[in-house]
């Protein structure tokens, strides 16, 4: 959105008419306006002649409270008449147009001293850089002034001119911005070189500087706002207004209101990082397959087979299949099995199928075990608020974070599980959080998470996972707040629109994790002691148990198969 606000100073009607509409087709060209608004107008200023373009026109008539910004947010076309009551008029204007006055400005001064000791410095005071002005006795001159890096008046000729607004964020000449970082890791990291100075570090700091560098400005830290061990978490952007600060280096979620002055930086969500769960006994692999729920199909098929066999030999139907057992058995664990002699094609089709699911369950079932002996999964997932409290497991915060927490989730959530969260500085948090303390969980953003994922990934079994199931807040828009009216806001919105789009932003994120690891904020986590570790004979405790069972049980069938047919034997020879 361009906008263009013209303050004009206007002596008498008729010859200047003609003038003005001359000059706002000619700034039509250039600006493409679409709306003119009209400030303090009146009838010694302007007629309605130079404005019959068929361009809406606004007049605000006095009014204190007008804020076009919320209605009228295209190319528009101000004009302010100062002839009389200047003072008034211009801090009508001023109020008018809040978030506006990074837009091209023409004046119209009763004479040039007026506007190199009253407008122009007013406007630069005001941060209104783009800022043109005419004379009221004079049409041949039009007068413009240079921000950066000195403040200095230009004087051009109407008729040479080719461009009325030159740009003033382009090159800087040196001009020293300054910037108030958060320390808030990965986006920026206050650290300390070799010689003791104080550094910046993180992607945040990367961005600024070559946003800095690219319109040539110098960047200034202001160390003296900055905690070195702590950090600056939701009061960033209200410090930066009382300190005059031009870039607050922190990113923020946006709320309820909608502020004109955000640079939209990031989606992310807010969530918990959860310690990671006990394993699973390697004792109970071997049953938690489920096969225990294929026993009512084995019946089914075992009783099915069997009555099969009973109507080709010209028996009847019956639903005794115990006989069948050994081959259902077998064709369940994919082993050979004997088939009778003269079997039907639609036997054969039963047996083959048969054999063929034991072979894919007999082969699923070992890849799952093998899967599962090296990399064993968790016993009780902590899926709900409730479990928390089961296992006295806090979650760890800072007061801030806190009061946002009971904002978003609400005031039944926090009077249920209120007890669950434990409050700390933000020193001990973040130190608590980057060294991964399974102590506590923690709540954590996609900017962090991808870090301490990443840091975990030497070890064979993370210490901490990401909750999908406890999710504070889906989606968030980070945004960078910049002070109100800032000059920067429109091309540092330019500026984080095009690294996003050519890939440097996310380049940045990502390297910001080495940086972090060069400078010993950030590091791998190494498995302490011999991570590996043999199948020993406890981890076969069920397998034995099963294998005892079973030979009991056939020693026991043996002896009664024995006894039977002895007492059989018997009672014949009677």
């Amino acid at each position: 959105m361009r906008l263009a606000i013209y303050v004009a100073f206007l002596s008498s009607i008729g010859n200047r008419s003609g003038f003005l509409s001359s000059l706002l087709m000619s700034l039509g060209k250039e600006l493409h306006y679409k709306t003119i608004l009209l400030v303090g107008g009146s009838s010694t200023c302007w007629s309605l002649e130079p404005f019959e373009t068929g361009v809406p026109i606004l007049n605000l008539r006095g009014e204190n409270n007008a804020y076009p910004q919320d209605t009228f947010n295209s190319q528009m076309l101000a004009l302010a008449c100062l002839q009389t009551e200047s003072e008034d008029a211009v801090k009508l204007l001023y109020r008018s147009l809040k978030d506006m006055r990074d837009t091209p400005t023409l004046l119209f001064a009763s004479s040039e001293e007026h506007i190199h000791d009253t407008l122009f410095l007013g406007c630069f005071r005001e941060n209104m850089l783009n800022v043109l002005a005419l004379t009221a006795s004079s049409k041949e001159f039009i007068y413009s002034y240079q921000a950066f890096p000195t403040f200095r008046v230009i004087k051009r000729k109407l008729v040479e001119i080719h461009r009325y607004f030159e740009p003033q964020l382009k090159d800087l000449g040196g001009h020293i911005v300054s910037a108030l970082p958060g320390n808030i890791m990965p986006r920026t990291m206050c650290y300390r070189n070799a010689e003791g100075e104080r550094q910046l570090a993180g992607y945040l700091n990367t961005f600024i500087r070559n946003y800095v560098e690219s319109i040539n400005g110098t960047l200034r830290i202001s160390w003296g706002l900055v905690p070195e061990d702590d950090m600056r978490h939701l009061t960033i952007s209200r410090l930066s207004k009382i300190q005059h600060v031009d870039f607050p280096l922190g990113i923020i979620p946006l709320y309820n209101k909608t502020d004109k002055q955000h640079v939209y930086m990031e989606i992310s969500s807010w969530f918990l990082m959860l310690p990671m769960e006990t394993s699973v006994p390697r004792a109970h692999l071997f049953v938690k397959l489920g096969l225990e729920r294929l026993l009512p199909i084995i019946v089914v098929v075992g009783a099915v087979l069997g009555n099969a066999h009973r109507i080709e030999v010209g028996l009847g139907p019956s639903w005794r299949c115990y006989y069948l057992a050994d081959k259902v058995l077998r064709g369940a664990l994919a082993q050979p099995i004997v088939l009778p002699r003269r079997l039907s094609p639609k036997l054969m089709l039963i047996y083959s199928l048969l054999l063929l699911s034991g072979f894919f369950l007999s082969n699923y079932y070992m890849a799952s075990l093998t899967t599962w002996l090296v990399h064993p999964p968790a016993s009780d997932r902590i899926l709900e608020w409730d479990q928390l409290r089961y296992l006295h497991l806090k979650v760890l915060t800072i007061p801030e974070e806190f009061k946002y927490m009971s904002l978003i989730l609400g005031t039944d959530f926090m009077t249920a599980y209120g007890s669950i969260f434990q409050l700390t500085n933000s020193t001990d948090f973040q130190r608590r959080r980057i060294s991964m303390d399974p102590s506590y969980a923690y709540p954590v953003t996609t900017s962090l998470w991808p870090f301490l994922e990443l840091s975990q990934v030497r070890l064979r079994r993370p210490l901490f996972r990401r909750s999908y199931d406890m999710v504070l807040q889906p989606f968030q828009v980070m945004s960078l707040p910049l002070p109100r009216n800032s000059i920067f806001h429109k091309s540092l919105l330019r500026y984080a629109a095009l690294t996003r789009e050519t890939g440097l932003y996310y380049y940045w994120f990502r390297r910001s994790y080495y940086e972090l690891v060069a400078l010993g904020k950030i590091s791998y986590k190494e498995e302490e002691g011999n991570p590996y570790c043999d199948l020993k004979w406890n981890d076969f405790r069920i397998v034995w148990l099963a294998f005892l069972g079973g030979t009991i049980i056939s020693c026991l069938a043996l002896l009664l198969e024995v006894a039977h047919y002895r007492w059989h034997l018997g009672n014949s020879s009677l």
